[in-house]
This record gives C-alpha cells, sequence and structure tokens, in this order.
C-alpha cells in the first residue's frame, strides 16, 4: 500500500521521528514522508514511533487509495495537531464562534432562501418547454432554439417588469394581497 506521513513534532521529537521515518520512506518535504509499505511494515514503523514518542511528537499516516481519496489509518502522539481526518490546521482562533443566529450578520436568511426558490422555480420553468421535453425522452435530436436559461431569465425579466430593483425586491419579501388574486 501507498503511504504518507505527516509530522508535526517539536523540538528533540523532530529528529527522533525523522530518524524513525526516513528509515522507511523517502522524504518528500520537511515534515512529509511517502513510500510503498507493506501492512508488517507499517505497524513497524508505528512500533517505533510509539517507542520514541514523547508529549512534543505528532505523526499521522495516510493510506492513498486513489487520486482524490486518502484515509487515516493511525496518529501516534499528539492527536491534538490534527483533526478528525489527519489534516493539519492552519488557521485558528481563539474567539468562541455563535452557534446560533443571536449575534451573527446574516440578516436576511429567509430572503436568500426565497430567492433561491424562485430561482429555481424559473429554471424549472425555462425546461418546460415542448422542445426541451422530447430532447429529454430522445424523440427530438436538434438543438433548441432557446436554452432553458434564456427562458428563465426572460421569466424573470417579465416579473421584474419596469419596477426599480427596491420594487420588485419588496415585492419578493412581502407579495401584497392584490399580487395574490391576480
Amino acid at each position: 500500500m501507498m503511504v504518507t506521513f505527516v509530522s508535526q513534532c517539536e523540538k528533540k521529537a523532530l529528529n527522533r521521528t525523522r530518524r524513525v521515518l526516513d528509515a522507511f520512506a523517502d522524504r518528500i518535504g520537511d515534515n512529509t514522508w511517502q513510500t510503498v509499505i507493506t501492512q508488517e511494515g507499517l505497524l513497524a514503523v508505528k512500533k517505533l514511533l510509539r517507542k520514541t514518542a514523547t508529549k512534543n511528537t505528532a505523526v499521522s499516516c495516510h493510506w492513498i487509495r486513489s487520486r482524490a481519496r486518502t484515509e487515516l489509518v493511525w496518529v501516534v502522539g499528539n492527536r491534538s495537531r490534527f483533526d478528525l481526518e489527519g489534516r493539519v490546521p492552519v488557521n485558528m482562533t481563539g474567539r468562541a464562534m455563535p452557534l446560533s443566529d443571536e449575534g451573527s450578520d446574516w440578516h436576511t436568511k429567509e430572503q436568500i432562501k426565497l430567492f433561491a426558490q424562485m430561482a429555481a422555480l424559473l429554471h424549472d420553468l425555462g425546461k418546460a418547454s415542448v422542445a426541451f421535453q422530447q430532447r429529454l425522452r430522445g424523440k427530438r435530436r436538434e438543438k433548441n432554439l432557446y436554452r432553458h436559461e434564456w427562458v428563465s431569465l426572460r421569466l424573470f425579466l417579465a416579473f421584474v417588469g419596469k419596477d426599480t430593483d427596491q420594487g420588485w425586491l419588496r415585492r419578493m419579501i412581502k407579495p401584497s394581497a392584490t399580487d395574490d388574486a391576480s
């Protein structure tokens, strides 16, 4: 199996860890090693690292499953130097982040939800043409004369009409009773 070792060690633990990992893998960065290794070899590396581990030791081992997917195999030493997937945090804050909407600047959550729903509706209406539906069913090969995105845009422009931005936005947020009747 192909594995990558990432070291977040400090002080004397860094040199000890480098000695162990240099014996088993190729160094590809200051604190990163990569190699093809057997399961037994991987257990030997873990055993040697645990033997020399101190509070300044932090090494993660990642199994390269495919080009786009790795899997954390183990962490030796200080686990808090890595997240749950074995990645190294590069930016942290000591400030408490609010868990609820209180105190946040996210005052328009409901309006954004409404705009997203309207965009989805207009997009679906743009696909409602007979020609588009025939292409979906394979009954038609040639391109549609009008792209469904263009139809969606024209429906939106009809909704806006000659209104100002403030006007149509107001209608989106708070439709009047007369709009419901028509």
